[in-house]
């Protein structure tokens, strides 16, 4: 299921990087959305909106379930509880390295 997910996953990022270059900013992009299929440049600017967004949203959820699948599958949590008991890192003035001496 991991996999399976993983690919499309992938695949969404590919089809959302082709969907936002598609569309016609005020600045640059490709510039080739909406040609003469009868759609006025509004109409067409709304539908690569609208598309953009269910994309980018089915991305972030097969993100967040490739992240629980991943957690679930090792012994990793997402608490930050262990991290109370974890020790403390002490750097003494011997451990440090030499500073290289100016001529």
């Amino acid at each position: 299921m991991e996999s399976a997910l993983l690919i499309i996953h992938a695949i969404l990022a590919v089809v959302l990087i082709i969907v936002v270059l598609i569309q016609r900013a005020e600045g640059g992009a490709l510039g080739i959305g909406g040609g003469s299929d009868g759609m006025s440049p509004r109409g067409s600017a709304d539908v690569l909106t609208r598309t953009t967004s269910i994309i980018a949203l089915l991305f972030v959820i097969t993100s967040i379930s490739l992240t629980v699948l991943s957690l679930r599958s090792s012994e990793r949590s997402l608490s930050f509880d262990e991290l109370d008991g974890a020790p403390e890192l002490e750097i003494l003035p011997e451990d440090l390295p030499e500073l290289p001496q100016l001529d």
